[in-house]
């Protein structure tokens, strides 16, 4: 009897454990199909081990085959919701790895990654130059621009149509006479109210700001100058802002001497290709050089192309030059008074033959000397 009871209770332990396995390798499929077998599975086996207890309990409890029997029924019952605990958590784990797969693979598939921002740290905004740009930026001196006067118009009215003053016409351009102009007549138009103004020897851009009230960097900037020590004689440049000098009634007013009283062997104007800014006088080597007007000497020394120049202001706008000399008779900074001899002519610099060179500056850029020699 013993013997039976015994058999009966590992019949029962088989049975629970072989369709225990049987059930883990029924485990496959998808999602929801896993969590309906799980729970069939897990009544099923609860079942069993209920009728289980049931026929344990049925046993005498005087006999103690029976309390074997019982302990065994016990034993196994635990044993079979062990198995069912370790199978349900299992399955519960692949469950959960599922869940997580899916929800991973869902999120790579619609998560889209914003750029960061110093992703796009390498490009250039569009208000802002890069170095090439700026060093190559065009000079204002290029932006002029040349105004054919109209039957009728005056120098109000093309002043007026670009958006400037009497003070830039004059400035930038070669006017003789303001209530007669004719039609056909150029005019040079600024891009911005100032004057064009041509370096003369001895001048800087510190000097050149100085003289017209400016500041060093707008000069700079306008004309496209990196080095302030590379500004280089006769180079034009625009002075933002400045007004001329010397006005129309002076000009007017002011009549000089000849230097020299000799023959022009060159005129004012267009010469060999290039622009001859001045009026020739023969003059043979160690002649007498006079200023035409009294003034202050404002350079005294070589400059390249003119040799020994001397450049004498009459008054503020308006200065002469002299150059080709032999000899230099006055130093810079002294006065001179009109018909003071201030140098003998001479050879030097780019020269073909002995003979000084004249010019007249008006605000810093050369016009036709005869128009004011009392000749």
């Amino acid at each position: 009897m013993r013997r039976r009871e015994r058999l009966t209770g590992f019949f029962i332990i088989f049975i629970l454990l072989t369709f225990s396995a049987y059930s883990n390798s029924m485990n496959v499929g998808g999602r929801i199909g896993i969590t309906n077998n799980q729970h069939r599975e897990i009544k099923q086996s609860s079942r069993r081990v209920q009728e289980s207890r049931n026929i344990t309990t049925n046993i005498s409890d005087n006999n103690i085959n029976n309390s074997v029997n019982k302990d065994n029924g016990q034993m196994s019952e635990q044993l079979a919701l062990k198995e069912d605990e370790d199978s349900a958590s299992e399955q519960a784990s692949r469950l959960q790895a599922i869940d997580n797969n899916f929800n991973l693979n869902r999120d790579k598939d619609t998560t889209f990654t914003e750029p960061r921002k110093d992703d796009n740290k390498n490009e250039v905004p569009d208000n802002q130059e890069t170095a090439f740009e700026k060093r190559h930026a065009p000079q204002l001196i290029d932006q002029v621009k040349v105004h054919k006067v109209r039957s009728g118009e005056t120098l109000w009215d093309i002043a007026h149509k670009h958006g400037l003053n009497i003070d830039s016409l004059i400035g930038a351009n070669n006017i003789s006479n303001m209530n007669s102009i004719k039609p056909g007549q150029e005019f040079k138009i600024l891009p911005v109210r100032g004057i064009i103004y041509r370096v003369s020897p001895g001048e800087s851009v510190d000097s050149i700001a100085r003289k017209f009230e400016l500041k060093r960097e707008t000069i700079m900037k306008d004309n496209n100058i990196e080095d302030a020590s590379s500004l280089k004689i006769d180079q034009k440049l625009i002075l933002r802002g400045a007004k001329p000098e010397f006005s129309y009634q002076d000009r007017l007013d002011q009549k000089f001497m000849s230097p020299i009283n000799t023959r022009i062997t060159s005129y004012y104007g267009p010469r060999w290709g290039r622009m001859h800014e001045g009026i020739d006088f023969a003059a043979p080597m160690g002649s007498p050089i006079r200023a035409v007007s009294s003034g202050r000497v404002v350079y005294s020394g070589w400059a390249t192309g003119y040799g020994y120049v001397v450049i004498l202001e009459h008054q503020r706008g308006l200065r002469t030059l002299y150059a080709h000399n032999s000899k230099l008779l006055v130093r810079e900074g002294e006065s001179v008074g009109k018909g003071e001899v201030i140098s003998r002519s001479g050879n030097t610099g780019n020269s073909t033959g002995p003979h000084l060179h004249f010019e007249v500056q008006v605000n810093g850029r050369p016009e036709n000397p005869l128009d004011y020699i009392n000749r």
